[in-house]
C-alpha cells in the first residue's frame, strides 16, 4: 500500500496514467464484480451466469473473467450499446492498466442515459440432427421508436413469429414455479419510455436453458454471434436476430447473445456515486493506494479549503483526474500518477478531480420481477415491504445528510435528489408495487395493493425522499386498485405539492410523515407530475364521484383558468422538462366520471366537454384531442343514465358519420339507454342489430336487457332471452342468475326463485356461477318471504360452509324471515353477529327484540339513534317507535308504552296518524267510523279493570299532545269518547265533558286541536287522565 500527501506537490509535466493509446472506458454507475458458473445438460447445455452481486472478495482478483469452457464470455467493462462495446475480452484487455483490470464496472449508460449492465449467454442450437433435452424458452419482440412494440414475437429456438397467446402457450397453471412463463407486461414501463428503441426480452420459460442461464423478461438484446467465431455484431431489429441465428445454426452448435439489463434488477448491496469539483492547490487531502486498485482518501490537513471541507468524506475514490492540456478526463490507477496529474499545472490553474462514493444500500431479491409468493397476503405485505427497502432508505438519508451542510443548503458537488441511490432507492419501490399489482394477487385481496402503497411511501418518508412521476403512478394506480381514491389523490398533493382539485387551497399541511424518524416526510417535487400521474388522479376524483374536481384538475392540467361548481381551476406550474400534454383518456376518464354522477349538471358538463373535442378526421383541429371510440361510448352511457334515449341516438349516429365503427361496448350502451328509458323491446331489437352487423354481444349485453324485462315483471321473455343467448355462445353469469330470481322475486315468485337457485347449484356447468354472497342473499330473501326460516338458515350454513361470506343484505333477509315466522329469538342472534349495522338492520334488530320481549334492549337502540343524525333515519326512527309502542301496548306493558310515547315526543317527533293507528291496534280498539257502531260491552269485574288502564294510555296521549299543542286526528279523538262511555261512571263523565269542551275542527273535520283549559303561569294545570 503506497502513501502519499498531496497536499503540497511538486510540479510535474506529464501524467504517469496517460498512456499512448490508452482510451479508458467511462466509469459506470456502479462497481461490482460478476461471479459466473457453467453448468452442462445431456452434454449440450447452457452455461449459466447467475445474477451478477457484489462482494470484497473479487475487487482484489485480475481484470478479465475468463472462458468457461469456451462457451462463456463476460464483459464486465461495459461501455455503453455501442459497437465498441462489442469487442471480445482479449482485445480490450490490452489496452487495460494493472488498475484497471482489478477495477470492474458492470454498470453503464446507454446512448439515452438509462442505467444498464451487461452480461453474455451461450445457449445451444437445436438442429434437425441434435435435439436438446431442454429448450431455450425464450421469445424476443421489436420496439420501435416512441416505445411501441411489436404485436408479433420471435422464437429464438423455434425461430418462428407467434402471437402473446401462442407465447404463453405450454406455461404451466402455477404461475412461480418451473415451467411458468415470466413475460414483459410488468416491466414496460420500467425499462421501455419513448427513448427506447431495440430488441427486449417479452418472455422466459421458468427452467428452460435461457432461465438457468440468468436471462429475464425486460432485458434488452444487443448482440448476437457471428456466422463464425466468436465476435458478436449488433443486432436492433427481429429480422436481423432471425437471420444471424439461421445462418449460424449452420456452422456451429451454440449461439451467443450479449444483453443488458436495468439497474432496478440488480441484487448489489452498495451504490457508487459519482462527481466531480475542480479544486486549487494545496489540495489538502491524503491519499493511499489500496489492493482494489482505487486510490482513497485517508484523512484532510488541519484547515483544508472549504469546498474539501464540506464535500469530501475519508475513503471516498479518487479516479480520474483532467489533462493539463484539454478538457479530457484521465483514469487514475495510483497515487504516483495522481501526483503527477496534480503538479503538471501551471501556478493557479485549478485541479478538476472525478470522485466515487460508496453507499451501502442492502442486498435485494427482486422476487423473479413480480412473482412472489403469498403476495396476495395483506400481512405478509405489511411484513415484507418495510424491511426490504430499510437499508437502501437508510442509504440514501445518510448521503443526504452528508450531502448538505451546516444551514441545511444542498452543496453544490453531489446532490442526492436525483442520484444513483435516490435512483435506486425509487427503483425498488417500484419493484415492490409491481409485486403486489398482478391480476391474480388483486382478484385474490383487492386491499393488499394498498396496504403495500402505505408501506412503500412511510418508508420513503422516513428518507425524506421526493418521487418521481413512475413512482408515483404507480403508488397511486395501487391505491385505486384497493378502491382507495382519497389516498390517491393525497397522495399525489403530498408528493408533487399541487392541490389536485386544481383550486387555489393551501395543499402545505398535506404531509405523509414518516414513522421511525420524528419530523421526516415526503419532500414535493414537481417532477413527480407528468400524465401518467395526472391521469390516476383523474381515476381517483371519477372513483370518488367528485366530476367538479376532475373537470377543474383537466383545466389545471391544460392551463386553462375555467370556473367549475362555483370554484376557479388554476393552471398548474410544470417543471422545464415536462411538454406532455392531455391527450384523449384524460378527457373519457372526466365523461365517465359524468356519467357516474347523473345529474342533470353533469349532463351538461359532459355535453360541454365532448362538444369541445376535435372531431376524429386529419382535418381537425390541433390542441384538443380528437374524440375516439371510447368517447363516443362513454357519451352514449351519460345520456343513458339521464334518460335520454333520442339524444344517445344522435351521439351513434355521429359516431358512424365520423367514420368509426361502434363496437359491443357502443351497442351495450345504446342498450342501457333503451333499457333505462323503459324501451326494453328497444334494447332486444340492437341485440338482433349487433348480430347483423357482425357484432357479437357479450354477456353484458344481454344482463342489460335482461334486467329491463325482469323491471318490467315479463319474467319468461327474460328467461327465453337467456336460452337465446346460451343458444349463441354466451354462457350466463353470476349476474344473470340474480336479475332472474331477482325478477321471479319481483313477480311475486319466491318459489320458483329458489327452485331457479337450485337448479344452478345442482348443474355442474353452473355452479360455481351460484357461488357468491348476492346469488345466497337473494335465496335467503325468498325463503325468508315464504316464511320459511328453516330453510333461510339453511342456506346460510351452506354459503358458510361454502367459504362465503355472509354480508348484512345476508342477515338482514335472514332476520326478516325469522320475524315473519314468528322466530323472534333467532332473529336476535342473527342481529347480535353484525358487527357494524345499519339503519335497516338496526329497525329489524328492534322489532325483534320488542317480539321477544326485550324493550329494554329495543330502548336502549332507540336511545342512542333518537337524534336521526346517526345510522338511522328519522323515518326509520319513526317507525320503529310505532313497533315499539305497539308491541309494549300489546303485551300490556304500559310503562313502556308511555316512557316510549315521552321520549318520542321530548326528542321533537311529530306522531303521524300511522302512531295513531298503531296507538288503537295495540290496545285491541276499533276504528271508529261514521257508519259503524261499538257492540256494547258486558261490565265485569276484569273487563272493566283493562278497559280503565287503556283509557287511562287514551287520556295519557290526549294530555301529552295537548302540552305540546299538537293535532290529533279525529279517528283517535272518536275512539276516547266511545271507549270511555263504554266503561261508564267517572270515565263517561270524562267523555261527556270532552265533548262539551271547546273543540277546533280543522280542514274537513280530519284532524281536532282541543283548547280544554287555560292554565295560569302559577297553577297547575291537570290534564283529563288526572
Amino acid at each position: 500500500m503506497v502513501r502519499y500527501n498531496i497536499a503540497a506537490a511538486v510540479l510535474l509535466s506529464v501524467p504517469l496514467n496517460a498512456v499512448d493509446g490508452f482510451q479508458p472506458s467511462p466509469l459506470g454507475s456502479y462497481h461490482a464484480s460478476m461471479r459466473l458458473s457453467g453448468t452442462k445438460s445431456g452434454g449440450r447445455g447452457a452455461v449459466a451466469a447467475s445474477t451478477p452481486y457484489f462482494d470484497d472478495e473479487s475487487r482484489g482478483g485480475k481484470g478479465t473473467l475468463g472462458d468457461i469452457s469456451g462457451r462463456f464470455n463476460a464483459t464486465t467493462a461495459y461501455r455503453g450499446i455501442s459497437e465498441a462495446m462489442l469487442m471480445d475480452d482479449e482485445e480490450d484487455e490490452e489496452f487495460r492498466s494493472p488498475a484497471e483490470r482489478r477495477r470492474k464496472v458492470i454498470m453503464a449508460k446507454d446512448m439515452v442515459g438509462r442505467e444498464r449492465f451487461a452480461y453474455d449467454v451461450t445457449l445451444p442450437l437445436q438442429t434437425d440432427m441434435t435435439k436438446a433435452q431442454t429448450s431455450m424458452g425464450i421469445s424476443v419482440r421489436q420496439v420501435f421508436p416512441g416505445g411501441k412494440i411489436s404485436e408479433r414475437a420471435l422464437d429464438l429456438e423455434t425461430l418462428q413469429f407467434q402471437s402473446s397467446v401462442e407465447e404463453l402457450r405450454g406455461g404451466t397453471k402455477d404461475r412461480t414455479g418451473t415451467g411458468s412463463v415470466e413475460t414483459l407486461e410488468s416491466l414496460k414501463q420500467e425499462v421501455i419510455d419513448d427513448n427506447f428503441k431495440g430488441i427486449i426480452v417479452s418472455s422466459v420459460v421458468r427452467g428452460g436453458l435461457a432461465w438457468e442461464a440468468g436471462v429475464r423478461a425486460g432485458d434488452e438484446l444487443v448482440a448476437t454471434s457471428a456466422t463464425m467465431g466468436n465476435k458478436l455484431w449488433p443486432k436492433s431489429t427481429l429480422d436481423g436476430v432471425r437471420s444471424a441465428i439461421l445462418s449460424r445454426k449452420i456452422m456451429c452448435p451454440s449461439v451467443s447473445f450479449k444483453l443488458t439489463r436495468s439497474g432496478a434488477y440488480m441484487t448489489t448491496s452498495e451504490v457508487v456515486e459519482e462527481f466531480e469539483m475542480s479544486l486549487t492547490r494545496p489540495l489538502g487531502i491524503q491519499v493511499e493506494d489500496y489492493e482494489d486498485g482505487y486510490v482513497r482518501i485517508t484523512g484532510f490537513v488541519d484547515e483544508p479549503q472549504e469546498l474539501v471541507a464540506k464535500n469530501l468524506r475519508i475513503g471516498d475514490r479518487v479516479v480520474a483526474v483532467d489533462s493539463s492540456l484539454g478538457s479530457q478526463m484521465w483514469p487514475v490507477s495510483n497515487v504516483e500518477g495522481l501526483a503527477s496529474a496534480c503538479t503538471s499545472r501551471l501556478p493557479g490553474q485549478p485541479v478538476k478531480l472525478r470522485f466515487e462514493r460508496i453507499v451501502e444500500v442492502g442486498g435485494w431479491n427482486s422476487g423473479d420481477n413480480g412473482n412472489v409468493k403469498g403476495a396476495e397476503d395483506p400481512v405478509t405485505a405489511m411484513e415484507s415491504v418495510s424491511p426490504a427497502l430499510t437499508a437502501t432508505a437508510d442509504g440514501f438519508r445518510k448521503l443526504k445528510v452528508e450531502t448538505s451542510n451546516s444551514e441545511g443548503t444542498p452543496n453544490q458537488a453531489i446532490q442526492s435528489t436525483g442520484s444513483n441511490t435516490h435512483k435506486m432507492l425509487l427503483s425498488r419501490c417500484r419493484d415492490i408495487m409491481r409485486r403486489y399489482m398482478d391480476k391474480d394477487t388483486i382478484q385474490s385481496n383487492a386491499d393488499t395493493p394498498g396496504i403495500v402503497a402505505d408501506r412503500v411511501l412511510e418508508t420513503l418518508a422516513d428518507a425524506s425522499a421526493p418521487l418521481d412521476s413512475r413512482t408515483l403512478s404507480l403508488i397511486m394506480d395501487g391505491y385505486l386498485a384497493s378502491r382507495r381514491p382519497a389516498d390517491a389523490i393525497r397522495a399525489f398533493e403530498a408528493c408533487v405539492g399541487l392541490p389536485g382539485d386544481g383550486s387555489l387551497k393551501d395543499v402545505a399541511e398535506v404531509v405523509i410523515a414518516g414513522k421511525k424518524n420524528p419530523g421526516a416526510s415526503i419532500v414535493p417535487d414537481m417532477a413527480a407530475l407528468n400524465l401518467f400521474t395526472a391521469t390516476a388522479l383523474l381515476k381517483a376524483f371519477a372513483m370518488e364521484g367528485d366530476l367538479y374536481s376532475a373537470r377543474r384538475a383537466l383545466a389545471a392540467m391544460e392551463g386553462e383558468r375555467l370556473e367549475v361548481g362555483g370554484v376557479n381551476a388554476e393552471p398548474w406550474q410544470r417543471s422545464q422538462h415536462e411538454n406532455w400534454v392531455t391527450d384523449a383518456r384524460c378527457y373519457n376518464v372526466v365523461l365517465s366520471a359524468a356519467a357516474k354522477a347523473g345529474s342533470p349538471q353533469a349532463t351538461e358538463l359532459a355535453v360541454d366537454l365532448f362538444d369541445s373535442m376535435a372531431e376524429p378526421s386529419p382535418d381537425s383541429l390541433v390542441g384538443k384531442p380528437s374524440k375516439t371510440a371510447v368517447s363516443y361510448n362513454t357519451m352514449i352511457a351519460v345520456f343513458a343514465n339521464a334518460g335520454r334515449l333520442q339524444d344517445a341516438y344522435t351521439i351513434f349516429y355521429s359516431m358512424k358519420q365520423a367514420g368509426l365503427k361502434p363496437d359491443k361496448f357502443t351497442y351495450t350502451s345504446l342498450i342501457k339507454a333503451a333499457v333505462e328509458s323503459g324501451d326494453a323491446k328497444q334494447g332486444q331489437s340492437l341485440l338482433t342489430e349487433m348480430e347483423g352487423e357482425g357484432i357479437d354481444a357479450d354477456v353484458l349485453s344481454y344482463n342489460t336487457v335482461i334486467k329491463g324485462l325482469c323491471d318490467q315483471y315479463r319474467w319468461y321473455d327474460a328467461k327465453e332471452l337467456v336460452t337465446e343467448m346460451e343458444w349463441n355462445g354466451v354462457s350466463p353469469d353470476s349476474v344473470t342468475y340474480g336479475l332472474l330470481m331477482n325478477g321471479l322475486l319481483k313477480a311475486g315468485k319466491p318459489g320458483p326463485c329458489l327452485t331457479l337457485f337450485e337448479s344452478a347449484c345442482a348443474d355442474p356447468r353452473t355452479t360455481s356461477r351460484a357461488q357468491n354472497v348476492q346469488i345466497y342473499t337473494t335465496a335467503v330473501t325468498a325463503a325468508s318471504t315464504m316464511g320459511d326460516h328453516a330453510r333461510a338458515l339453511g342456506l346460510v350454513a351452506r354459503m358458510v360452509d361454502a367459504g362465503i361470506k355472509p354480508n348484512i343484505k345476508t342477515f338482514t333477509s335472514l332476520m326478516g324471515g325469522c320475524i315473519s315466522s314468528g322466530k323472534a329469538g333467532y332473529a336476535v342472534e342473527v342481529f347480535n353477529k353484525i358487527d357494524e349495522p345499519d339503519g335497516y338492520a338496526l329497525t329489524l334488530g328492534i322489532k325483534a327484540l320488542c317480539d321477544s320481549g326485550d324493550y329494554a334492549g329495543a330502548s336502549r337502540i332507540l336511545s342512542e339513534q333518537r337524534d336521526g343524525y346517526k345510522l338511522m333515519s328519522g323515518k326509520q326512527i319513526m317507525s320503529s317507535y310505532n313497533y315499539f309502542i305497539q308491541s309494549a301496548l300489546e303485551r300490556f306493558r304500559y310503562t313502556d308504552a308511555r316512557r316510549a310515547m315521552t321520549e318520542l315526543l321530548q326528542s321533537g317527533y311529530i306522531p303521524s296518524k300511522a302512531s295513531f293507528d298503531a296507538i288503537l291496534d295495540g290496545l285491541g280498539i276499533s276504528k271508529q267510523r261514521n257508519d259503524q257502531k261499538r257492540p256494547k260491552v258486558v261490565r265485569t269485574n276484569q273487563v272493566s279493570i283493562e278497559a280503565k288502564t287503556k283509557h287511562d294510555f287514551l287520556l295519557f296521549v290526549l294530555d301529552m299532545m295537548e302540552m305540546r299543542n299538537l293535532l290529533i286526528p279525529s279517528s283517535f279523538y272518536a275512539s276516547v269518547l266511545f271507549e270511555g262511555e263504554q266503561i261508564g261512571g267517572l270515565r263517561k263523565k270524562v267523555s261527556s265533558l270532552l265533548a262539551k269542551a271547546r273543540a277546533e275542527s280543522i280542514k274537513d273535520g280530519e284532524e281536532i286541536s282541543s283548547d280544554i283549559v287555560e292554565c295560569s303561569a302559577e297553577a297547575s294545570c291537570l290534564g283529563w287522565e288526572d
